[in-house]
């Protein structure tokens, strides 16, 4: 069982430490600050209804922090500068939330290739697991979604993997499975000895490689597909999740108006 891990006292604790929270109603999944106090990009799209509207920047340090992909090649936030860069955590061994949230990117991302801005938005899924996301686990799970070249599975040390989820104040744990059976890896069948706990944070940085946007909440996939092999994989809480998330939850329309709010463009679903 992945479990959900809410540390959103200390998320509040983080933006009022750097100003940046107006109000602040914990699991509220309403905007806390105004498109003004956050400074909303020019032309921009109507401000999200959805998460929190801010402005803070990520560490340098952090920027610049080597990560690999899914090919195996080098990216750092550094080296997406000048785009609109969504970034979540992800676990490929997951069985209750990050297929639906990786269902939603999927959605946003398809959004953003219909309205034109896939050179201008690069979607990052940044491992909690980083002793067993390896390549081959990162590889087969875009394939599984369908990837396009701006949908990015990341992982590094655990070292790296740390320095980077701590830069954005997100929370994860190595976590004892529940009683019962061992589940298995759905790519190589090895029984899974642990679990990771984690916080569902997605985050919108804009060209200037700061956190414009964040929403703290479950992802409800609606009609956002989730391949039939992770589908399987979910345990009871997945396939209830699936279905009827529990507390405050995003959709992947949600998401594409937080990024149109940055990028201050519009993105529209394909149709058709």
């Amino acid at each position: 069982m992945t479990h959900h891990i809410r540390h959103r006292p200390t998320l509040v604790a983080w933006l009022l430490g750097v100003g940046m929270l107006a109000a602040c109603t914990a699991g509220s999944a309403s905007p806390t600050q105004s498109a003004a106090a956050a400074g909303a990009p020019a032309g921009h799209s109507a401000t999200p209804t959805t998460g929190d509207v801010l402005d803070i920047a990520v560490a340098p340090s952090v920027r610049t922090l080597p990560l690999t992909d899914q090919a195996g090649h080098t990216v750092t936030l550094a080296s997406l500068a000048g785009q609109t860069v969504v970034v979540t955590p992800n676990l490929t061994l997951c069985q209750e939330f990050c297929p639906l949230i990786s269902a939603n990117i999927g959605s946003a991302v398809r959004a953003v290739a219909a309205s034109g801005l896939s050179t201008k938005v690069t979607f990052l899924e940044v491992t909690v697991d980083p002793g067993r996301d390896d390549q081959a686990h990162l590889l087969a799970y875009q394939r599984l979604y369908g990837a396009q070249p701006n949908w990015l599975f990341l992982r590094g040390t655990a070292a790296q993997i740390a320095a980077f989820w701590n830069a954005f104040h997100l929370g994860y744990s190595r976590a004892a499975n529940e009683p019962g059976p061992e589940p298995r890896d759905w790519l190589t069948g090895a029984p899974l000895t642990y679990d990771v706990s984690h916080q569902n944070i997605v985050y919108v940085l804009g060209p200037g490689g700061h956190i414009r946007w964040l929403v703290d909440a479950a992802a409800s996939v609606g009609s956002s597909p989730v391949p039939d092999k992770l589908r399987a994989f979910l345990n009871s809480q997945g396939q209830h999740n699936l279905v009827s998330p529990d507390g405050p939850v995003w959709t992947a329309a949600d998401l594409e108006r937080a990024i149109a709010y940055v990028c201050g463009a519009p993105v529209h679903p394909p149709t058709g």
